[in-house]
């Protein structure tokens, strides 16, 4: 049998205390073969979505750093994510 991963949402945080608040995403991510008897194996992970990107580089001209803001695009999160992060953002 072939294996199978399934990624799932385990917990969302908010943090209120950051302007503007981070949104924390913690997931779980399991592989299993029912055929397998060292199978399954999960793995847990956690990431910081922020409202903005901030991305720098560098002015031809002067060779000095300079930043740009974007918002963040979260879009390819999980649906529960991105209703989150719309209502925190919002």
């Amino acid at each position: 049998m072939a294996i199978t991963k399934t990624t799932s949402v385990t917990r969302v945080q908010v943090h209120y205390d950051q302007d503007p608040a981070i949104v924390e995403v913690l997931t779980k991510t399991v592989w299993d073969d029912p055929d397998d008897a060292e199978l399954p194996i999960e793995r847990g992970e956690n990431k910081l979505i922020r409202k903005m990107t901030i991305s720098t580089f560098l002015d031809e001209t002067t060779g000095g750093p300079v930043h740009s803001e974007s918002p963040t695009d979260y879009s390819g999160e999980d649906a529960k994510v991105i209703a989150i992060c719309d209502l925190v953002w919002a």
